[in-house]
């Protein structure tokens, strides 16, 4: 004697169901976990070591004195801005600081593009060569407004 095919099925379609049930509360029950908080002064301090190590490197460059050597300046700025913008993503993030980081990261990729533009402008072409120079400060002032809404001075490319 055969079992119906109601009852022969129901068993597999339940397991099936039952494993559906299970992972859903399992994915739901990981995507509300709060996440551990982001102490705010370590963060602070961790974007602050970053910014000091990227202006002493910036400061250890040679200052260009021909279109040679500006090239060069540039492409150097470029790396150090880029490793700088890598270092700051690695951070783990205070929730409060979260739009302003990702602000600074935006900023710091912007200035690293903008000084790779320098390095390929001419500076026989002062429209131009001046041009990037304006958009680099206007980046800077912005990165400063930044660091002072974030608290950490260290990042702020103009003396207090």
């Amino acid at each position: 004697m055969s079992t119906p095919s109601a009852v022969r099925g129901s068993r597999p379609r339940l397991t099936f169901w039952f494993a559906v049930a299970v992972v859903a509360a399992s994915a739901t029950a990981c995507a509300t976990e709060s996440a551990v908080p982001v102490d705010p002064a370590a963060y602070r301090s961790e974007l602050g070591a970053i910014c000091e190590q990227t202006k002493q490197q910036q400061a250890a460059l040679t200052d260009p004195v021909d279109a040679a050597t500006t090239v060069a300046f540039a492409q150097q700025v470029t790396v150090i801005l880029t490793t700088e913008a890598n270092a700051v993503r690695a951070l783990q993030v205070p929730a409060d600081l979260d739009n302003d980081h990702r602000a600074f990261i935006q900023n710091t990729d912007d200035q690293a593009r903008q000084w790779t533009t320098l390095g390929s402008t001419s500076v026989d072409d002062p429209a131009a060569f001046g041009g990037v120079q304006t958009a680099i400060l206007q980046l800077t002032l912005g990165r400063d407004d930044l660091a002072v809404a974030m608290s950490v001075d260290a990042c702020r490319a103009a003396a207090l």
